[in-house]
């Protein structure tokens, strides 16, 4: 384990953004060339690789994937391996997700199934969930699209090594929704030659936050958030023409997620009209429900019991949105959280480091979970 530890350590130190993973590739591809995968797919959707190990007949694809991409967040931890690329850091443990499925390649350079194919994928952009899609629509998706896809996050504040686990929607969907409202601007010592959106802007924010109350009763859960708001320029010379309102809307229910939204439009567009402005929406990061079928569930439940760790089923999804739900759009999902402590510093905090404990239970959960499937088709590993 200790060279795993070593590599995540060098992930973790050089991490990259979004659709900016090109040393973080090149770091997976130089190791993933090493375990003498069957296929390897260098580039992918972006700076994504997968690797194809594949048994002596053909038979079920088996996807398991890891995301490589970092946060936007500066690294405070004093830690040999801290950061080196300022303002940017691994604080939701995609360095530690991207090492189990190198400990996985390196299982499967010693031992192949002995039939059908296990199919390692490194998943670039997975934070502005836009990396599932992307390898989706690449046309080398085709030699890795799966029968059926897994997939794990480490999750703080349950105990290491626990398995969490739910039927259904684990994750919610969620999308970012900018929606801008343009006038005319003006001087500042003649504003009623212009128009001004500020009446508007105010109006439409105050029945944002009271439509944003009634949500709480809604179930399953509905919700959004006003997560930023433009008048304007920062000047003392000129009276606004145009506003902008930023909203986060999510839900645990992608159809109710639709109809929010459109009623959310439509009221806008509409206000927008009685005062004279043009009106314009564009939708970013744009997140499916991660919704496991009962299956999946069924399978990772079972390799939980055979490796006798704690299994927890969760009463209601994460609000939080995952990437890996795309993948259900091709084909049946697993997804399942792996505790990293108790005390660990929750996702996304500065201090935050994944929990190199917890490598080899990620690892085992997807060895036993590659057997599982294998075996239920009449092969073996």
């Amino acid at each position: 384990m200790q060279n795993l530890i070593e590599l995540r350590h060098v992930l973790h130190a050089h991490p990259e953004l979004s659709g900016r993973e090109a040393v973080t590739n090149r770091i997976l591809n130089e190791w993933v060339k090493h375990t003498f995968p069957d296929q390897h797919i260098e580039k992918i959707g972006g700076y994504g690789l997968a690797a194809i190990y594949k048994g002596a007949k053909a038979g079920k694809r088996i996807l398991i994937r890891g995301d490589i991409d970092a946060l936007h967040i500066p690294e405070p931890n004093d830690i040999p391996y801290r950061s080196q690329n300022h303002g940017v850091s691994h604080k939701c443990g995609h360095d530690g997700h991207a090492t189990i499925l190198c400990g996985l390649a390196q299982w499967l350079g010693e031992q192949r199934p002995d039939q059908g194919e296990v199919v390692l994928l490194f998943q670039p952009a997975e934070e502005t969930g836009q990396g599932a899609q992307a390898i989706m629509d690449d046309p080398q998706f085709a030699q890795i699209k799966p029968d059926v896809a897994y997939g794990l996050h480490n999750l703080p504040g349950f105990e290491k090594g626990q398995i969490i686990v739910r039927e259904g929607c684990f994750s919610a969907a969620s999308f970012g929704m900018k929606m801008t409202f343009d006038g005319r601007t003006a001087h500042a010592s003649q504003p009623e030659t212009g128009r001004n959106p500020s009446e508007l802007l105010a109006q439409l924010v105050h029945h944002l936050e009271k439509k944003r109350e009634q949500l709480k009763t809604v179930k399953p859960l509905t919700t959004f958030v006003i997560t930023h708001a433009i008048l304007g320029e920062e000047t003392f010379g000129v009276a606004p023409g145009h506003a902008e309102i930023w909203l986060t809307l999510r839900s645990f229910d992608d159809r109710n997620l639709e109809l929010m939204s459109t009623e959310i439009i439509e009221f806008c567009r509409a206000k927008a009209k009685d005062y004279l402005f043009d009106f314009n929406f564009s939708m970013h990061e744009a997140f499916a429900a991660t919704n496991n079928d009962p299956n999946c569930v069924k399978t990772i439940e079972k390799a939980a019991k055979n490796l006798e760790l704690k299994l927890q089923h969760l009463g209601e999804p994460f609000r939080w949105s995952e990437d890996f739900g795309r993948f259900g759009s091709v084909c049946p999902i697993g997804f399942f959280g792996l505790g990293s402590g108790l005390e660990q510093p929750a996702l996304h905090n500065p201090e935050f480091d994944f929990t190199d404990d917890i490598l080899e239970a990620g690892m085992g959960m997807f060895w036993e979970i590659i057997r599982i499937e294998l075996e239920g088709n009449g092969q073996k590993l």
